[in-house]
């Protein structure tokens, strides 16, 4: 499927990025592109009619600082932070950040991140995480207009009503891309995945069910299929 993408008149190339363009490390903060995917988007980029997209969980702002190619369409907050200001913050989020703040106290080694429109407690290094874990879910579950995201050793907590799915259909509905590449390793990718049509392909990237056709081990090996599709759309 990758000489049928490569083929394609308009092409839009999307990707989370912890654990599928970045390794996944302990700090999160220490996050980065693998510098062979990163150089395979941006030689993507500039090829005619092809877009590149980051859609990720993390803030936009931390995805402006690794990614600087200026036709990169970054998107934060798996979907809900294009850049543009969020509004007022509504009482369920406020009450979920109290909750997380009280969770990461409860439980040394996590760690609590406040976005825009959501608050996500880590706890990859936590000890024993499962008993503050269900309980931040079931205290979350109660209060109205909050929805609870599970991802790798983390639980996000937003008010926000898009996901990735969402995310990447807006995205296309603007660029009007024939088909479009989806790459992602997480639970919160499923939706992207179950978004895409018909001649689109999903990678999913590590072990674990997916609704990907694709399935790569890990983000090197991402990045040989992103430097073929390269190869193969810089020779058409």
């Amino acid at each position: 499927m990758i000489e049928e993408l490569a083929t394609t008149k308009r092409l839009l190339v999307a990707s989370d990025f912890d654990g599928t363009l970045a390794e996944i490390v302990e700090d999160p903060d220490l996050a980065t592109p693998l510098a062979r995917s990163k150089a395979a988007l941006e030689a993507l980029a500039g090829i005619e009619d092809t877009t590149v997209a980051v859609i990720s969980g993390r803030r936009r702002a931390d995805l402006v600082e690794r990614f600087d190619h200026p036709s990169f369409i970054l998107i934060g907050e798996h979907g809900a932070d294009h850049g543009a200001g969020t509004g007022p913050e509504s009482p369920a989020l406020t009450e979920a950040r109290l909750l997380v703040d009280a969770a990461t106290r409860a439980a040394p080694g996590s760690r609590a991140e406040h976005k825009a429109r959501s608050v996500g407690f880590h706890y990859r290094l936590v000890a024993d995480p499962d008993a503050v874990v269900e309980d931040l879910r079931r205290r979350a579950s109660s209060i109205d207009g909050l929805k609870v995201l599970d991802g790798k050793k983390i639980v996000e907590l937003s008010d926000s009503s898009v996901d990735k799915g969402v995310a990447l259909r807006e995205l296309n509905n603007e660029i009007g891309a024939d088909r479009v590449l989806f790459m992602g390793d997480d639970v919160t990718d499923e939706t992207a995945f179950a978004a895409l049509g018909p001649g689109d392909l999903g990678v999913h990237v590590g072990l674990g069910p997916s609704l990907a056709q694709v399935t790569v081990p890990d983000p090197s090996a991402l990045a040989d299929l992103l430097e073929t599709l390269v190869a193969l759309r810089s020779d058409g």
